[in-house]
């Protein structure tokens, strides 16, 4: 199976060329990579296209603004399914490096039963600590949840959490536990530095949601998925090395601020998907124009895609 690989850049190029380094030296190379470069106004994409605008393997793109995330990352994976015929997609951040030179045999090895919209793996960071996978329930009342939370805070409204914390346990206490209910069982989503999209879920969805910056992308796609009745599945049998935040640390000052600000817009995008019917979320998902160059062989041909 060949799979496409998009890897977003915003500014951290030398990144973006460490990561392409350790995918040229994966026992399988049965993939095509596309670089999409989020509009960087640094050297990005002069550097890029200097290294790999000649070579057959490697797409490199960028389009017109700074796109965020989601929008960013469609862009390539509009690319992959339009241009390349590729309908399974890793997904990876550019601050990632492929430590096991297995990892590419490995992913398109995996038996893809029809249910299973999205594969993650491990992804260990600086810390390493295994940041895969994300214990959290893709569901309305969840979302609700983390939306309201930071409300009651700032309303100093907070004592109704410590009052809902000593229900949840009096509740807890009178009731007898589920022969079912184990740690191993809890849900969970993937974390988004490293996700596989199969065909089953992009013959379906264009992508990522589009309306979010930055921020909540993994959470929201847990929704869909489970909206699409696809599972997400994680695998601990091959690993990822992942810096962390690095394009966000060159791009913001105030990195926590910049966190929060757009992680509570998100959060609201999230809920709001979160009520839509699955018909409403593919109409936004499936009705996007992306409009990008794209720098092959010392040539700049511009493309515009209405999803």
């Amino acid at each position: 199976m060949e799979i496409g690989i998009v890897i977003l850049n915003y500014l951290n190029w030398f990144d973006t060329v460490e990561c392409i380094d350790s995918l040229e030296k994966q026992t399988n190379q049965s993939f095509k990579i596309v670089i999409v470069d989020n509009a960087s106004n640094n050297e990005s994409f002069e550097k890029l296209s200097e290294r790999y605008g000649y070579e057959d393997a490697i797409h490199l793109l960028q389009t017109e603004e700074n796109l965020g995330f989601a929008k960013g990352n469609n862009t390539g994976i509009m690319y992959c399914k339009k241009e390349l015929g590729l309908e399974n997609i890793l997904v990876i951040n550019n601050d990632v490096i492929f430590t096991d030179e297995n990892y590419i045999e490995k992913l398109t090895h995996m038996e893809i039963a029809k249910d299973i919209g999205v594969i993650g793996t491990k992804i260990i960071g600086a810390d390493g600590e295994n940041q895969n996978p994300v214990y959290f329930t893709p569901s309305k009342k969840a979302v609700f949840r983390e939306f309201s939370i930071p409300l009651l805070r700032k309303y100093h409204l907070a004592g109704i959490l410590d009052i809902g914390r000593i229900l949840k346990k009096m509740i807890k206490k009178n009731t007898q536990p589920s022969s079912t209910t184990s740690t191993g069982n809890r849900p969970y989503i993937l974390h988004g530095s490293v996700i596989f999209l199969t065909q089953n879920y992009l013959s379906q969805a264009n992508g990522l949601y589009p309306e979010t910056f930055l921020y909540y992308e993994e959470e929201i796609l847990g929704l869909v998925c489970k909206k699409l009745h696809l599972k997400m599945i994680y695998s601990d049998e091959i690993e990822i090395y992942h810096k962390e935040d690095q394009s966000s640390k060159l791009s913001f000052q105030n990195l926590e601020g910049i966190k929060q600000k757009f992680a509570r817009r998100s959060v609201r995008i999230g809920l709001k998907v979160s009520g839509m019917s699955v018909g409403k979320i593919l109409k936004v998902m499936n009705n996007q124009t992306y409009k990008f160059i794209r720098f092959k062989q010392g040539n700049e041909v511009v493309y515009t895609y209405q999803a």
